[in-house]
C-alpha cells in the first residue's frame, strides 16, 4: 500500500502540468528578486548621479533640482528594456541588438556618473563602493533573460519527457514551422504514421544534388536540440538549407537561434558556418560511391522530408529527418 501511494505521488510530482506550475512559482520568485536588486541598485546610484549633475550649484536652486531628473531619465529607459526582455525571454524570442546596446549604454552612463568623483579622487574604497551597485544592475539585467529562457525550456523538456503528452517527437522542422507558414508542402498520405517515410515534391534549391530531397533518417527531441553543440547545430542547419525547408525564403539567424535555444547572434554565426560548409561541399569533388557533391551523406545526418497537413497532422506540422 505504501509503495503504491509513493508511486502515485511520484507520478503526480513528475506530471508536466505540476512541473509547469512549480516552474512558474520559481519564475515569479526569480523575477521579484531580480527586480528588487535592480531597483535598489538604481536607488543607491540616484543621489550620486544627482550630486554629479548638480556640481557646485547651490542647494535648492533650479540647477540643483533639475539634477534630480538625470538618473530617472537614464533609469526609466533601462527599465523599459529590461521589462520588454522579461516578456520576450519568457517565450524564448531573441531580443534585438539595439536592446542590448541600450542596456549597456544606460548602465555605462550610470556607472560613469556614479563613480566620477571617486575616480577623480583616486579613492579605492569609494571606487569599490560606487561600482558595486551599477555592476549588480548590469549582471542582473544580463542574466535575467537567460534564466527566464531556461525556465521555459524546463517546462518544454518536462512535457517532451511525458509520452502521454506528445503525439510525436519535436523535430527541427516543427520548430521552424512554428515561425513560418507551411503552405505548399506535400500533404501527408492518409493513414501515414509519424515515422513513415514520404518523399517531398518541393523543388530543391538551385545547385542541390539529386539526393538532397531524399528520405529522412531519425528525429531530434526538443531537449536534444537545446543541448546540441556547435558542430551538431551547423550540420542541422546545413540540412535545412539544402532541403529548402522554407520555400522562397532563406532562414534567418533569429530562426536558427530559436530552433536551438540560442541567441540571435549565435544563430547568425551557425547560419554563416552552415552556408560556408554547404558552398564547400558543392565545390568539392564527389567521393566514390556518393551521388554527387552536397548529398545527404555530407553531414551524416540525413536529408529533409517535408510533410504538410493530413489526418495525422491537422496543424500542418513539418517533419524533418535529423
Amino acid at each position: 500500500m505504501a509503495a503504491q501511494q509513493a508511486a502515485r505521488v511520484r507520478a503526480l510530482s513528475t506530471h508536466p502540468d505540476v512541473i509547469a506550475l512549480q516552474v512558474e512559482r520559481v519564475r515569479r520568485q526569480v523575477d521579484w528578486l531580480m527586480w528588487s536588486g535592480i531597483v535598489l541598485g538604481m536607488a543607491f546610484c540616484m543621489t550620486n548621479v544627482q550630486a554629479f549633475a548638480a556640481g557646485d550649484a547651490p542647494v535648492g536652486s533650479l540647477v540643483w533640482w533639475s539634477a534630480w531628473l538625470m538618473d530617472p531619465m537614464v533609469s526609466l529607459v533601462l527599465i523599459a528594456v529590461i521589462r520588454a526582455e522579461q516578456v520576450t525571454a519568457r517565450w524564448q524570442v531573441a531580443s534585438t541588438a539595439w536592446a542590448r546596446r541600450t542596456r549597456w549604454a544606460t548602465l555605462g552612463a550610470t556607472y560613469a556618473m556614479n563613480t566620477w568623483e571617486a575616480w577623480a579622487a583616486v579613492d579605492l574604497a569609494l571606487i569599490v563602493l560606487h561600482s558595486v551597485p551599477p555592476l549588480v544592475v548590469f549582471v542582473a539585467s544580463e542574466a535575467a533573460p537567460g534564466l527566464r529562457d531556461r525556465l521555459t525550456a524546463a517546462v518544454y523538456a518536462a512535457a517532451a519527457a511525458d509520452p502521454a503528452q506528445r503525439v510525436a517527437p519535436v523535430t527541427v522542422g516543427e520548430a521552424v514551422a512554428a515561425e513560418q507558414p507551411t503552405s505548399g508542402l506535400v500533404a501527408d498520405p492518409e493513414g501515414a504514421g509519424a515515422g513513415d517515410r514520404q518523399e517531398s515534391t518541393t523543388p530543391a534549391p538551385e545547385g542541390a544534388g539529386a539526393g538532397q530531397a531524399g528520405i529522412g533518417r531519425g528525429r531530434w527531441e526538443r531537449a536534444e536540440l537545446l543541448e546540441a553543440g556547435p558542430e551538431v547545430r551547423v550540420a542541422q542547419v546545413v540540412d535545412l538549407l539544402r532541403g529548402g525547408l522554407v520555400a522562397g525564403q532563406d532562414l534567418t539567424g533569429e530562426q536558427v537561434g530559436l530552433i536551438f535555444g540560442q541567441s540571435e547572434r549565435t544563430g547568425r554565426r551557425d547560419l554563416a558556418a552552415a552556408r560556408h560548409r554547404l558552398r564547400t561541399s558543392r565545390t568539392a569533388p564527389a567521393e566514390p560511391g556518393r551521388g554527387g557533391s552536397g548529398g545527404s551523406g555530407d553531414t551524416g545526418a540525413g536529408a529533409l522530408v517535408l510533410l504538410g497537413p493530413g489526418p495525422e497532422r491537422p496543424a500542418g506540422r513539418v517533419e524533418v529527418g535529423a
